[in-house]
């Protein structure tokens, strides 16, 4: 399959910087990668953090669920945004980025046929 297709599609469904990898640039896929293994790790910390806050209530009743939803709604998610934003910022470069570089070698193995 040509790698103007195989890498960007991998990059998009299956794990950013994967393309890159296929596109045998591994510094840059394995960039990638650890950023996108940071980002996960850092929006899981903070949505823990926020879960925690929210169900630390001092008279909290299980069967109040009404609650728990008003004080998840309370806390500020800001930082889960900004973390949601730089992931999609990435995984778009790293789609883009391998479907440019994937064109890229497809054009020279066509020229050396």
């Amino acid at each position: 399959m040509k790698k103007a297709i195989l890498s960007p599609l991998s990059s998009a469904f299956v794990i950013p910087g994967l393309g890159q990898i296929i596109n045998q640039h591994l510094k840059k896929g394995v960039c990638i990668l650890a950023g996108t293994f940071v980002l996960f790790i850092a929006a899981l910390i903070k949505f823990y953090q926020i879960l925690s806050a929210a169900l630390e209530a001092e008279n909290m009743n299980p069967s109040e669920s009404g609650l728990i939803t008003d004080r998840l709604r309370a806390e500020d998610s800001s930082a889960l945004w900004y973390l949601l934003a730089a992931f999609a910022v990435l995984w778009i470069y790293s789609v883009l980025d391998a479907h440019l570089t994937g064109k890229k070698i497809d054009r020279k193995q066509g020229d050396q046929l």
